[in-house]
């Protein structure tokens, strides 16, 4: 987590591997993404980072690995459900690339 000088919030998940569509895969995603984004809904998180300027919360999915068929369908639902409570999920390689 980190607080970004413009205003708002920056979240990251990072990929120790290629995501696959194994079950375990999905599942950890979706439960690590969901986790990021009920934190980045609760209001807790600005009262974790009290000096944050208000603004938009991102959370990223950094991911230098191949991303299978099944995780991006996930993926994009994820995306969409995010979009819909006011937060951004954005796919990145790295966070350089950010």
């Amino acid at each position: 987590m980190g607080t970004r000088r413009d205003a708002g919030i920056d979240l990251v998940v990072v990929c120790s591997g290629p995501l696959d569509e194994s079950a375990d895969t999905l599942a950890r995603l979706n439960q690590k993404v969901h986790g990021y984004l009920d934190t980045a809904c609760s209001g807790g998180l600005w009262k974790a980072y009290p000096k944050a300027l208000p603004g938009p919360i991102r959370i990223f999915l950094s991911c230098a690995h191949p991303i299978s068929t099944g995780a991006q369908g996930l993926i994009n639902s994820l995306k969409h459900e995010a979009e819909a409570r006011g937060v951004e999920l954005r796919v990145v390689k790295s966070m350089s690339a950010a």
